[in-house]
């Protein structure tokens, strides 16, 4: 999975400081956040037990 936070339509909106991106951000921010498969299910438990946010990306419509 690839997150481009630009690709989302709540880019630069209150929701970014809750997202599971934002939390994960050792990126520079300009580029997207690759997911690898098998990295999913892990990610799901965190959130599942409140340890992680949740994604809130959201692809643009268009």
């Amino acid at each position: 999975m690839i997150i481009d936070c630009k690709q989302c339509e709540m880019y630069q909106s209150t929701h970014c400081q809750d997202c599971f991106v934002m939390a994960v951000l050792t990126r520079p921010q300009d580029e997207p956040l690759i997911i690898e498969a098998d990295q999913e299910p892990a990610i799901t438990r965190l959130q599942q037990a409140g340890l992680a946010p949740v994604l809130r990306f959201r692809q643009k419509a268009g």
